[in-house]
């Protein structure tokens, strides 16, 4: 990696840390107050329509956002081609929701659903009228500007569904929160960014760019719908306070899962597509992400596995206790995924969306078959049937990865091994001293663990030490 390329990476990835740690750490707060003030079945309805919500949105953008970021000589006529594309899409799926509502209402039997999708539909224009303005600033890592639109959105649209709620608004309260948010950050691009598109829109950049981003876009709609069909599943065989409990769990498991992963990728996507022509440097910054991750990730889910019912009644309070099994096992999942977009990203930089999207059909087909299996056993069995999904799909996107980007498998498990090893061996140690019943506070249990880990980790000399301690020296110095 360049030296100027990768101080902007690392600048990138400063940024990238204050807009999603901000953001998420902003949402997590609201949440917490929401969730005293909302019932599970409020958290519930929202989470049964988001999967129209998210599937259109794919549709929005069609896959064109990746390919501009992958395309190096993307120019005015690339970008105003895809921002009248998109918005001629977000407004057709509007009114596909919008006409489709009252149908959806009546396969979950909530009538408030349809008012509810009505509105939370118009998202998508506002959403497409933004998308442009992201790939443009995440192509160029100006993450400083995505972090100060990402953060007002989440503090002004967090306060303003903490007011309705505290007036009895209920799951109307969640959809003036996102609804707000889009209105903001359409506002809040505009005023930064200052782009604005030509009059201009030309086929062949439509064709030249779909000829990467349809094969993203295939993938990107498969994976989406299958992720979130659980929610359609929940919702029609168990109950809406179900899927609340489930929501709620995931909500905790994403901010520990996915958040340092999720920023990595968006900052190194546009850093392994400049990449794509020197495979070994390609492959070192690789296992570096994965080291760093591991590193950080399998001991944070491992300690929160140990500390999950104290963690959530003091977090939502004991109506939430339901949450607990679902969260633990949410958890087990997490080792997985966040890991497998490093290389899934990584072969979509190299140019394979073709490959990435001909195994999507194997990826997400075998996870709705082990969802539809899982179902019949309860909602303990549907939990565990997305854990062998996220193992699933962690697998195959290493293999691509082998193949097109020559990352050995056996080099990824070598990388991370030591580090879920060790996690999982105090996990054992803790649980087991639980048992005894030695009574240890949540918090001081949490610590003992961590410090531990860090401990150990440094004693036995792990790689990932240097490399994370490296990482913040270099982030610090920035």
């Amino acid at each position: 990696m360049g030296d100027n390329l990768g101080k902007r990476a690392i600048k990138g990835t400063i940024w990238a840390s204050v807009d999603r740690i901000g953001s998420m750490g902003l949402q997590f707060v609201v949440n917490l107050v929401l969730a005293r003030l909302l019932t599970p079945a409020d958290f519930g309805a929202i989470g049964m329509i988001m999967i129209f919500i998210l599937v259109s949105q794919v549709f929005v953008d069609g896959g064109f956002s990746s390919a501009l970021i992958q395309r190096k000589d993307s120019d005015q006529t690339d970008f105003s081609t895809i921002f009248f594309w998109n918005i001629g899409v977000g407004m057709l799926f509007y009114l596909t929701v919008f006409l489709g509502a009252p149908f959806v209402a009546r396969f979950y039997e909530m009538p408030v659903l349809e008012p509810v999708l009505r509105v939370l539909g118009v998202t998508l224009i506002f959403n497409a009228a933004i998308s442009v303005q992201t790939t443009r600033l995440q192509k160029s890592l100006s993450f400083g500007s995505l972090a100060a639109i990402d953060i007002a959105s989440s503090l002004a649209g967090g306060a303003l569904a903490v007011v309705m709620a505290m007036r009895g608004m209920g799951v109307w309260s969640l959809v003036g929160m996102m609804l707000s948010m889009s209105v903001i950050k359409v506002v809040m691009f505009y005023c930064v960014t200052r782009w604005l598109p030509s009059a201009v829109f030309s086929k062949a950049s439509l064709r030249r760019l779909f000829a990467f981003g349809g094969y993203l876009f295939c993938a990107n709609l498969l994976q989406t719908a299958c992720q979130n069909v659980q929610g359609i599943i929940i919702g029609k065989r168990f109950s809406a306070s179900q899927m609340g409990y489930y929501s709620q769990a995931d909500k905790l498991n994403s901010i520990s899962g996915y958040t340092l992963p999720q920023i990595i990728v968006q900052v190194m996507y546009p850093v392994y597509s400049r990449l794509q022509d020197d495979r070994p440097k390609l492959v070192a910054t690789m296992l570096m992400n994965f080291r760093v991750i591991a590193f950080v990730i399998f001991p944070l889910l491992s300690m929160l596995v140990l500390v999950a019912e104290p963690l959530i009644v003091w977090l939502y309070g004991e109506l939430w206790l339901p949450s607990v099994p679902y969260f633990r096992i949410l958890c087990a999942g997490s080792v997985f995924m966040c890991l497998t977009n490093i290389n899934y990203y990584a072969v979509a930089a190299v140019g394979r969306s073709r490959q990435l999207f001909l195994w999507s059909f194997y990826k997400w087909g075998m996870l709705l078959a082990l969802l539809l299996v899982g179902m019949w056993g309860g909602m303990t069995a549907l939990m565990w049937a997305m854990v062998a999904s996220h193992a699933n799909i962690f697998l195959v996107n290493a293999l691509l990865s082998r193949k097109w980007v020559g990352l050995r498998l056996r080099e990824l498990v070598r990388a991370v091994a030591p580090i879920a090893l060790l996690s999982l061996a105090l996990l054992g140690a803790l649980t087991g001293l639980q048992e005894t019943g030695l009574r240890v506070h949540w918090a001081l249990q949490a610590l003992a663990f961590m410090a531990s880990y860090v401990g150990l980790a440094y004693a036995l000399r792990f790689r990932a030490v240097k490399e994370t301690i490296d990482t913040l020296r270099r982030l610090k110095s920035r």
